[in-house]
């Protein structure tokens, strides 16, 4: 029983495809004088819409068969006719197609459609089929596919091969997964790939009877194959509405440690690895059930999931996937070895948690709701972002705080290598840079939750989940969802529309600088961040602040809104003369501030007579913005240097954060992660912050002893 029988083309070898072709057309007279169907859209067809798979897959990993790496099967794919057409277009390519085996055919009647035509857009993968009569608007059809491939390492292909070493024996274990996000469905097997076409999937896995399948739902059945000694089927349930990136499947002989949450309808939980390394899967068997648990509450709707498997996977080529029922994991960074409890975790351990963390989010933001196009793939993220910081700080207070401010001060030190970021991009999965976009993205929302307040933020988001779960949604449907809570709470002043504001931080690369000028008023005008005037970028900024004699840092809701359309921006406001006012309450806000000469002395007063009258968050932006501006000559050395010296009395790792990642990234030119590598490390290492924050005001001092020693241009 061969995998590759001699009457299957191999999409994407045009010689063997045309060849096929060629005896298909001689064989079919009807078929000679049809004009040749092409279709050369990057998107597909609305006029079919597919709504479930039937998917049967025999995988063999067997050393002693002729081929021993391969798959093969069948795809029964039920879709609905939006509009009437006799073509028929969906993803296919890299794989083999039993072309004479391919059936279309009305649903109910049963009734078959001749397929006059096969033709492949390479470059598009797709498939493209012509029938010899109208699939009919309003009715449902049924397409079966009968492909199969070799299998190798190669992660382009979707589904490919992994192993584990025995470290003893160095004796490899092999295995099979798929990874499908974004696209890569289409190069395992014929679909309709795109994020928008949701659809369930019954899943029936082949294999030998040594291994076990896993898929996104629990296995129901096994039964033996007819054909093929020691194989069987393993019969997977029915899945929810899905995506098909998020379709998973794995043929393995990994060892599983269970668990699952509490309540009366538990999410049974197997993480799984191989058997040397079980005793590591604790950790993540059991945070991954309280996540899920806590968001369950917190977003007051269960998923429709009975089990949730985790795979530790050796060399995955991603932190991990977040597959709906079987999430994968980069190995090395999710098995953990025992710490004691009530201590802060380790670093490699808070890099764990925040992984599972993040993952367990993606289950209602990415898989209850998908994104209707890969633009919009910022939401999904920037909403996990931020739902994986509330877990973080549910079960470690501070420590949630810590990675949102760890994810602004990445963003904006990328920002400042790269020329800007913008966060809804086409090309997002394939940036080299998506890791800052989706902590930009992350940023911004929570700016948006300061804007118009925790309760309305979160009210709407249950909104947002109410109305699309189960389907896509936009990011004007996510703001509508928002620009509703606002209404219903009225949360806004009527001038202010969600999306109108928004869209300044969505839609444009960069970030802004505000300066703050005292006079009788303030006057407040806004810059790009590069202070290049060829930059016309202009943002509505949501103002919050507070001054010396109010010292209120709790309320982040604006006071005032400084439009896009404006250069200048006069706010009414009676700042004492001996006052400092600080703008951007506990740095919700994604922009910089600058203040005149006289302001910025009386900040470095306060810092220096009693730092903690200032919030933590706001000691760090003032840290981190001090040395941005200094090194873009926007403020005096002097100036800065008055600003910081106050770190030497820090114990906080906000600030001492700030000021490392401004030192290496802005004068060192180490990399913004090396940068904050460097801040974890000397967290940990205790003294050396000190000795850090030693060098460098030695450093500091010395620039500004050359400074004003230096001759002038009149000397």
């Amino acid at each position: 029983m061969s995998i590759w029988p001699s009457v299957v083309p191999r999409i994407g070898k045009p010689n063997v495809a045309i060849c096929y072709l060629m005896l298909l057309l001689a064989l079919t007279p009807a078929a000679v004088a049809v004009k040749t169907t092409y279709y050369d859209s990057p998107r597909l067809p609305t006029a079919l819409v597919p709504f479930h798979y039937e998917l049967h897959l025999l995988t063999r990993l067997e050393n002693t068969h002729p081929i021993p790496f391969g798959y093969e099967g069948a795809v029964n794919i039920s879709f609905f006719v939006h509009k009437s057409t006799d073509v028929v277009v969906l993803h296919a390519n890299d794989f083999s197609i039993k072309l004479a085996k391919t059936q279309l055919q009305e649903w109910y009647t049963l009734q078959k459609l001749a397929i006059l035509e096969f033709n492949f857009n390479r470059k598009l993968d797709y498939l493209i089929m012509k029938a010899d009569s109208y699939l009919k608007q309003g009715k449902y059809y049924s397409l079966t596919i009968e492909f199969g491939r070799p299998m190798s390492e190669n992660k382009r292909g979707g589904y490919f091969l992994a192993h584990s070493t025995d470290w003893q024996s160095q004796q490899k274990s092999w295995y099979s997964l798929t990874h499908f996000e974004p696209h890569s469905m289409r190069y395992t097997m014929p679909c309709f790939d795109e994020p928008a076409l949701k659809a369930t999937f019954n899943v029936t896995l082949g294999h030998h009877k040594r291994f076990q399948s896993f898929s996104n739902t629990k296995v129901t059945a096994v039964l033996a194959h007819k054909a093929l000694k020691d194989y069987v089927w393993s019969v997977h349930e029915t899945t929810p509405l899905m995506p098909t990136y998020l379709l998973a499947f794995s043929i393995n002989n990994l060892t599983c440690t269970f668990s699952q949450t509490g309540g009366p309808s538990p999410v049974l939980f197997r993480t799984c690895a191989k058997s040397s390394d079980l005793r590591l899967t604790t950790f993540a068997a059991q945070m991954a059930p309280l996540f899920l648990e806590y968001f369950e509450e917190l977003l007051q709707m269960e998923l429709p999931l009975s089990k949730i498997d985790q795979l530790a996977v050796e060399n995955y080529h991603t932190d991990a996937m977040e597959n709906w029922g079987l999430v994968v994991y980069s190995s090395d960074l999710i098995l953990q070895t025992d710490e004691p409890d009530g201590l802060e975790p380790s670093r490699p351990r808070l890099q764990a948690l925040q992984i599972i963390c993040h993952e367990m989010a993606h289950m209602w933001f990415g898989n209850l709701i998908s994104v209707a196009w890969w633009s919009d793939v910022w939401l999904k993220e920037g909403l996990t972002g931020y739902f994986e910081v509330l877990g973080i700080e549910h079960l470690y207070p501070r420590l949630g705080r810590r990675i949102l401010a760890k994810y602004r001060v990445m963003s904006l030190m990328h920002e400042t290598e790269s020329g800007g970021i913008v966060i809804s991009s086409m090309d997002i999965q394939l940036n080299a840079s998506k890791t800052y976009v989706y902590q930009k993205a992350t940023s911004v929302l929570h700016m948006a939750e300061g804007m118009v307040g925790h309760t309305t933020f979160q009210n709407a988001i249950h909104r947002y989940l109410y109305q699309y779960a189960f389907a896509s949604s936009t990011t004007n449907q996510f703001l509508s969802s928002i620009q509703e809570g606002c209404d219903r709470a009225n949360s806004l002043p009527e001038f202010a529309d969600v999306k109108t504001i928004m869209d300044t931080w969505i839609l444009q690369s960069g970030y802004p600088v505000l300066n703050v000028i005292r006079n009788t008023s303030l006057v407040l005008t806004q810059n790009h961040f590069s202070f290049n005037e060829s930059q016309r970028q202009r943002w509505w900024i949501p103002l919050t602040y507070t001054t010396q004699s109010e010292r209120n840092f709790s309320d982040t809701t604006p006071k005032a809104f400084f439009p896009s359309n404006s250069l200048m921006f006069n706010l009414n406001v009676f700042v004492p003369e001996n006052d400092w006012i600080i703008f951007n309450v506990q740095a919700m806000g994604y922009y910089r501030v600058n203040y005149d000469e006289r302001n910025w002395d009386l900040i470095a007063e306060a810092l220096s007579k009693d730092h903690q009258s200032i919030h933590v968050l706001n000691r760090a932006q003032i840290v981190s913005d001090a040395l941005f501006l200094w090194n873009t000559k926007r403020i005096s050395w002097s100036t800065a240097l008055n600003v910081l010296k106050y770190l030497v009395d820090e114990d906080e790792f906000e600030p001492l954060m700030a000021l490392v990642v401004g030192v290496t990234n802005g004068f060192w030119g180490v990399s913004p992660e090396s940068s904050m590598n460097i801040a974890k490390w000397l967290s940990n290492a205790g003294k050396w912050y000190a000795e850090f924050i030693n060098y460098t005001f030695d450093q500091l001092v010395f620039v500004e002893n050359n400074l004003e020693s230096a001759p002038s241009e009149e000397d």
